[in-house]
This record gives structure tokens, C-alpha cells and sequence, in this order.
């Protein structure tokens, strides 16, 4: 089987199952990712990644848009799909995934891992956290310029795609030099910008989907990270977000890379 263009594929098998993770597919991060977590599966299904779409062609796709081209590289390939796993974020694309899949064949087993709902401001706190990272990267006159510009930003947007858009282009403008005056080169400075837009509206996509008729049949599995997925959420919509909910005294970082947790998913995909 050739290897489908919106996808890293992470396990291949000798059967038509399939699952799919969603995630914002990164390299370089702290947290764990569905890597680290296939690597401790036992379960012979092939796994493919949600890839995000290549730099330059993100602006302006909604996050239907995205959904659609996974879609389409599912539905093409012939495989039945199992089951869809969501990271954080992932989870509302997971959701979407499968309440569309559902339309041609058995809707698939979902899966919620810290699962939490997209919204408008994590936009921002996105950027504000390169700025912090990299604040003795900033004289402090620049470093408030940037602040003006961000906030300049959040005020002229009307939506979080037009804000994905402003965002990105202050990600090269803003960010990109930062990284080069932090000892980066410039071509690794430039694919972080890249990265940081991409990432930018790929959240932007979320925040309008509502992925909650298809969580109210999910399974989460919660970090003890108190802020993160379900942890975050008042108390009375954490009892009615999904159908189960399985916790681990793991931080949020290490929850794709516990023992115990991918010891859990085999047994729910078996």
C-alpha cells in the first residue's frame, strides 16, 4: 500500500484494520507523543498520524477543510477504521473523524487522551509563550513592541482564522529574527516559524468544530495534571463530556509514553 499523502504512517499490518490518531504531529516537544505510545502497543492494526497540511497552503482551511482532507485519504485507502484516538487538542478533529466515518461504515471505537475543547485565546497564549522562552532574546523595548502587536492582532481579528493568519505572519516577522538572535540558524529559525504557523491554524480549525454528540460515546484517559483534559473542566460537565473516563497518576508529558497506559488501549482496541 502506498503511503497516503495526509498521514505518517506509524505501524503497517497484514490486515484492513486501521486506527487513527489525531494530533498536531510536531517534533521536538516535551510531552509524549502517539509514537512513543504505538511503540508500546501490542495490537496489530496499521496506525496512521494525522499530518498537517504543508506550509502555505494552511491559510484560510477551516478546520472542516483539514477534516476533509484526512478523510478523503481514508475513505480512499479501502481500510476500515477501528478506531480514532485524540491528543488534547486532536480530540475534537478525533471526534469529527469519527462521526463522518460513521456515515460509511460502523462508527469507530473513540479514544480521548487529556482531551480538551479548542477556543480563540489559546491563540495568543500560544504565541505569548515563545515570547517568555525567548524573552533574552528581546531588548525590553522590543519585547514590548511584540506584546503591542500581538494584542494589536488578538483586536483586528474577527475570527480565529483570520487570527491564525495574522499570528503566522507575526510568527516569521516577530519570532523568526528571536530565534536567529538566540543562536538558531536561520533555516531552522524559519521552519520553527513555519511550525509555530501551521500549528496556529491548525487550532484555529478546532475551535469552531463541536466534537461533543461524538465525545458523549468516547472513552477519555486523564493525566493527574490538574489544567489539562478533563482535570480542567467544571465538575458537573467532566461527569457528562464522555461515557468513561479512565485516570493515571501520570503528569500530562509522560501520559503517551506510561507502561500502564498503552497497556489500557490495547486492551480497549483488542
Amino acid at each position: 500500500m502506498a503511503d497516503p499523502q495526509a498521514f505518517n504512517v506509524l505501524r503497517r499490518a497484514d490486515n484492513d484494520e486501521l486506527v487513527v490518531v489525531a494530533d498536531f504531529a510536531a517534533t521536538g516537544r516535551s510531552a509524549a507523543s502517539f509514537h512513543d505510545l504505538v511503540a508500546r502497543l501490542t495490537v496489530g492494526y496499521h496506525i496512521w498520524e494525522t499530518a498537517p497540511a504543508p506550509y502555505g497552503s494552511e491559510r484560510g482551511m477551516t478546520g472542516l477543510d483539514q477534516a476533509q482532507r484526512w478523510l478523503s485519504g481514508i475513505r480512499d485507502s479501502g481500510l476500515r477504521v477501528r478506531a480514532l484516538l485524540g491528543f488534547c487538542g486532536g480530540g475534537v478533529y478525533a471526534g469529527v473523524l469519527a462521526d463522518e466515518i460513521g456515515r460509511w461504515q460502523e462508527t469507530p471505537r473513540l479514544l480521548l487522551f487529556d482531551p480538551g475543547f479548542a477556543e480563540r485565546r489559546m491563540l495568543v497564549e500560544h504565541i505569548e509563550n515563545f515570547y517568555r522562552r525567548l524573552a533574552s532574546s528581546f531588548t525590553p523595548d522590543q519585547l514590548a513592541q511584540a506584546q503591542d502587536r500581538l494584542h494589536a492582532a488578538d483586536r483586528a481579528a474577527a475570527d480565529p482564522l483570520e487570527l491564525a493568519g495574522f499570528l503566522g505572519d507575526l510568527a516569521h516577522a516577530v519570532l523568526e529574527p528571536a530565534i536567529v538572535r538566540a543562536g538558531w540558524s536561520p533555516e531552522a529559525s524559519a521552519q520553527t516559524a513555519n511550525l509555530v504557523t501551521g500549528y496556529l491554524h491548525w487550532l484555529a480549525g478546532a475551535v469552531a468544530l463541536d466534537p461533543r454528540a461524538a465525545w458523549s460515546a468516547a472513552t477519555a484517559v486523564n493525566s493527574a495534571t490538574p489544567d489539562v483534559g478533563l482535570n480542567a473542566m467544571p465538575a458537573d460537565e467532566r461527569a457528562s463530556v464522555v461515557a468513561k473516563a479512565i485516570y493515571f497518576p501520570v503528569p500530562h508529558a509522560d501520559l503517551l509514553r506510561t507502561g500502564d497506559v498503552a497497556a489500557t488501549v490495547d486492551e480497549l482496541l483488542s
